[in-house]
């Protein structure tokens, strides 16, 4: 099993980051490279099961069922069910804390996956790298644009 994780401070109090990453069927508004997300079925995008179907730009399709999800940890647990990347039982959690100094929020994902071993080095280097840091990278700037506006 590969681990991999990513961690950041974001400049906004947690409850407004947790606002933006709580529903499942929003990680289009802050994963770069994402050309839709939607929910299947009739779910809303926080019922535990639920399942989005996300289109990459890079990588085609992606199907994610949303494992659990909790508004005391502000934390959120998904696994890929399908996809074309060279990964198997990938399972991942974004979990927030509040950094009480001046109210900014520690964002941390952590993801588990298993790949052959022509895939494992570079996709162990892809997920921090090019997935997770841009999606900290974007929320950033969303938070940052919605301080500005208020």
């Amino acid at each position: 099993m590969i681990h991999v994780m990513a961690s950041s401070v974001l400049n906004a109090p947690i409850s407004s980051v947790w606002g933006l990453i709580r529903d499942f069927g929003t990680l289009g508004r802050w994963l770069p490279g994402v050309k839709s997300c939607v929910i299947e079925g009739d779910d809303p995008g926080d019922r535990v099961g639920a399942i989005r179907r996300v289109e990459m730009g890079d990588v085609g399709v992606i199907r994610e069922q949303l494992l659990a999800l909790s508004d005391v940890d502000h934390a959120v647990t998904f696994s890929i069910i399908e996809s074309a990347l060279p990964i198997r039982n990938y399972r991942s959690t974004i979990t927030l804390l509040p950094i009480t100094d001046d109210d900014r929020t520690f964002i941390r994902w952590r993801g588990q996956f298993e790949a052959s071993a022509e895939h494992a080095a570079s996709m162990e280097a892809r997920m921090p790298t090019h997935i997770y840091q841009p999606a900290f990278d974007r929320l950033a700037e969303i938070l940052a644009l919605r301080e500005t506006r208020s």
